[in-house]
């Protein structure tokens, strides 16, 4: 059984709907992020980082969102998580590592920039341009992919479940993710999926009240 530490919303959705959508047997593990539990000394053997999730595969520990979403497509290829082969794969870690170097960095910054800035300025400086590089990001994903409801022309993999959690932290955003068109159209076939709805109960989270579709 795998066992899965996560907080409700955080970059754990995206693993846990991977985990679903496999239909493996897994235990989510709570951390409580208002305790700073994820930076003590248990929780930081298993990542350094102090950042949430941790993937446990018996006495294998893996952090960093991306990597758990490959390893545990790769380990169960029955679910078509992942292309196997050819360009479709090499499209998939490339968007992959986007997501998880270009977006997800910026909302670290939007969300909490007072985690490098202590002064009132110099935090709304740090959220302003963490904004403008989302805006950027989101365009280039809008611009690169090649339209319908899936990020793969193959059809449905993992980075729907990713694009679909980064689509539901930009709800706070002045302009969400969702004014661009074929982002919209992605996350609107993707969070609706049983396995999506059932990590959003499991988490005891919803989706976006504003979400205009």
């Amino acid at each position: 059984m795998y066992r899965l530490y996560f907080a409700p919303g955080s970059a754990a959705m995206a693993p846990q709907a991977v985990l679903e959508e496999i239909g493996a047997a897994y235990e989510l593990l709570t951390v409580d992020v208002a305790a700073r539990q994820h930076h003590g000394d248990a929780y930081r053997k298993l990542n350094p980082n102090g950042r949430i999730p941790v993937l446990l595969d018996g006495d294998f520990a893996l952090f960093e969102t991306a990597a758990i979403c490959q390893y545990l497509a790769e380990r169960h290829p029955e679910a078509g998580l992942m292309p196997s082969d050819g360009r479709q794969r090499a499209l998939c870690l490339q968007w992959l590592t986007f997501m998880t170097n270009t977006p997800q960095v910026a909302f670290i910054d939007w969300f909490h920039p007072d985690w490098k800035f202590s002064d009132a300025a110099g935090q709304a400086a740090l959220k302003a341009a963490a904004d403008a590089e989302l805006q950027r990001a989101f365009q280039v994903l809008e611009e690169g992919l090649p339209g319908g409801d899936t990020m793969l022309a193959g059809g449905f993999s993992l980075l729907d479940i990713y694009l679909t959690m980064l689509m539901r932290w930009s709800r706070f955003m002045a302009r969400p993710m969702w004014h661009w068109p074929k982002l919209r159209r992605i996350a609107g076939a993707t969070y609706p999926r049983p396995a999506f709805q059932r990590m959003m109960q499991r988490q005891g989270i919803a989706w976006a009240d504003n979400w205009p579709g």
